[in-house]
């Protein structure tokens, strides 16, 4: 990548300086001579002569072949970023963690049944397409409602979108997974410690923890959830979170500290399909 950008940097040089006087450089001397390039035809050909070395010379390149070549050398590198990107996709849809069930889940995919449904699919789009805004506010989203109204597929959908359109990372987990791989620290058969399971949850730009509600409850699960979540608050990092229960209950599985988080930062807390709430706006009825 960097020697192909040289040389296209060194060709655009050679560009410019031949629209351009020749450069002077002393005890030389440039002459113009007419030139017959095989593919452009006639040029003007630019010979310097060296007063000091007698009989040595250099002589300019045709225009038209610097300019094929710099446009070969572009092409070949927007293919090589093109190709780059593609990879980059592969390895962020890996690291997604993507259940099998929802590899289709794309915005474009999800059918609303009706108009509250409809209107949600817009919430998700319009946070999708402002993600480069949203995620330097580090503002997330809160979805609850009864299990099958989308929360899994439309947050996934917002994934795949950001995945593909901004090469973002993103992790998708359960809450009772996350619980799971935090207490498993907690062994002396453990591989990995707490501070490198933070560090995995904590990392990518965008985390969507599901099933809230599922994990007990206790304490030290509330302890964990508001470290996690405040560590992502606190570098700007937005994060989901999806519930089968109503809004009211997040509490209990919650705490209140992640709760304040959640709609402290420039987030947009919404329900699925009970109500919609965001800071400075009354509840939505969907």
């Amino acid at each position: 990548m960097f020697e192909t950008q040289e040389k296209i940097t060194d060709l655009e040089k050679n560009l410019r300086a031949l629209k351009q006087p020749p450069e002077v450089i002393p005890n030389t001397v440039v002459l113009t001579q007419k030139a017959h390039c095989e593919q452009h035809g006639l040029y003007e050909r630019r010979v310097r002569q060296f007063r000091l070395m007698s009989g040595f010379e250099t002589h300019s390149t045709c225009p038209g072949c610097i300019q094929d070549n710099l446009e070969a050398l572009r092409q070949a590198q927007k293919k090589n970023e093109k190709r780059r990107a593609e990879q980059q996709i592969i390895d962020l849809m890996r690291r997604l963690n993507l259940p099998p069930r929802f590899q289709s889940a794309t915005l474009n995919h999800f059918e609303p049944v009706n108009h509250h449904a409809a209107h949600c699919l817009k919430v998700c789009q319009a946070y999708a397409h402002q993600w480069p805004e949203r995620r330097q506010q580090g503002g997330g989203i809160v979805m609850c409602g009864k299990p099958g109204t989308g929360k899994t597929h439309l947050a996934l959908g917002i994934a795949q979108h950001i995945i593909r359109t901004y090469q973002s990372s993103v992790l998708f987990t359960s809450a009772l997974h996350l619980m799971r791989v935090f207490k498993s620290t907690w062994t002396q058969a453990s591989q990995k410690t707490e501070a490198e399971v933070v560090q995995t949850y904590t990392s990518p730009d965008l985390l969507i923890i599901d099933e809230i509600g599922v994990q007990f409850g206790s304490d030290a699960e509330k302890m964990i959830l508001f470290d996690l979540i405040n560590s992502r608050y606190e570098t700007m990092k937005p994060t989901f979170l999806l519930s089968n229960l109503p809004k009211d209950a997040l509490p209990q599985f919650l705490g209140e500290r992640v709760m304040d988080r959640m709609n402290e930062g420039e987030a947009a807390p919404w329900c699925l399909p009970g109500t919609v709430t965001g800071r400075k706006k009354a509840p939505l009825t969907l």
